[in-house]
């Protein structure tokens, strides 16, 4: 039992090291060592691992449980971003945006299941003012209509910001919806041929206050159903371990990628004349740099006025809240949800955004 303690108290340490590296990814440039990502990835699994050995040595009645209860109590400041036990609630009033954000998939398009009219459905009941949608796919439904003029007639909503045909693929990426008139627009480009990229628009509230919408899809890890593994992976270790390979491949290139776009998007909010609230699929945790960049100074609706996990993925791989609002200091948060994914292998989340 002696040498087992042993063996185990080695790698209760290096666990509590690498929850402690987890901690720092937020600050680490993928660009400049990509594998620190890797800890903030898997900060759900180290923590749990540093809580095991907790109780374990707690059972066993050793003082070296203490150690993995300082490490998880030195990452304190990070749990409200990953579960709140719960969120501030207000009613709408006059003047209150309610916001929409979804990565919709192409609404189902080159599926079985198109699954436009079941968000549309509910957003009937949601009665959004502002609409972030990532994704999105222009082509007829509704006898005849583009997917845009008719969620506008379904919806209520008068206006939609696009990309126009100087950018490419403009008939798939980001879009906004909105019953305000954009006063400006545009879009904040990743490169020729690529589809993701933020789209955003000056709208004048009620109240004659003017806010910058950005709806924004960043880099994905490309990682679909076939990098799964399955009982035949575990008994053939080639497989396994090629399927490991390019799993850590598309997840480093998935960091990389996002670095770049986060900078192009931070530059642009960064010279933004009004407040700024940025909604979208950012594909990366809250323990990451992609977060932290992109949060700034700005909330997390979330933080604010969330409860539980609030994960938003429902893909093929482990869940967790990629998708966000980030509000302006000046801005405040309530009533934040999390809804259903009708097909997508996202949430769909809001807020209640009072100015």
């Amino acid at each position: 039992m002696v040498i087992v303690n042993r063996i185990l108290w080695i790698v209760n340490i290096l666990i509590g090291i690498a929850l402690l590296l987890s901690y720092l990814s937020p600050y680490i440039n993928p660009m400049i060592w990509w594998i620190g990502a890797f800890f903030g990835l898997a900060f759900p699994l180290l923590f749990l691992l540093n809580l095991i050995f907790a109780v374990y040595w707690l059972i066993m009645g050793k003082l070296k449980l203490l150690f993995s209860v300082a490490c998880m109590v030195l990452g304190y400041s990070h749990y409200a971003k990953i579960y709140k036990l719960s969120g501030r609630e207000a009613n709408k009033e006059a003047g209150d945006i309610r916001l929409v954000s979804m990565n919709v998939r192409y609404f189902g398009q080159g599926t079985d299941k198109i699954y436009l009219d079941s968000i549309v459905d509910y957003l009937k009941e949601v009665k959004p003012d502002i609409i972030c949608f990532q994704e999105y796919a222009e082509y007829p439904v509704y006898k005849g209509a583009a997917t845009s003029n008719s969620i506008r007639r379904k919806l209520g909503l008068k206006y939609a910001v696009k990309k126009n045909s100087k950018y490419g693929a403009k008939d798939k990426g980001t879009i906004i919806y909105s019953r305000f008139k954009p006063i400006h627009s545009g879009y904040v480009s990743f490169g020729e041929g690529v589809i993701n990229g933020a789209i955003w628009a000056d709208f004048v509230l009620e109240g004659n206050d003017t806010v910058r919408i950005y709806s924004c899809h960043l880099q994905s890890n490309k990682l679909s159903s076939e990098y799964e593994f399955h009982q035949e992976d575990v008994q053939n270790q080639e497989l396994a371990m090629k399927k490991s390979k390019s799993i850590i491949k598309r997840l480093k290139m998935g960091f990389e990628k996002r670095s770049e776009q986060v900078s192009l998007v931070c530059d642009h909010m960064n010279k933004s004349p009004y407040p700024v609230v940025l909604a979208g699929d950012m594909n990366d945790t809250q323990l990451s740099y992609t977060y932290r960049k992109m949060k700034g100074n700005k909330n997390d609706a979330f933080v604010e006025s969330g409860s539980g996990a609030g994960n938003t993925y429902v893909g093929p791989f482990p869940s967790y809240r990629i998708d966000y609002i980030f509000l302006d200091p000046s801005l405040n948060s309530y009533n934040y949800k999390t809804g259903g994914n009708f097909g997508s292998d996202h949430k769909l989340i809001q807020a209640l955004i009072k100015h």
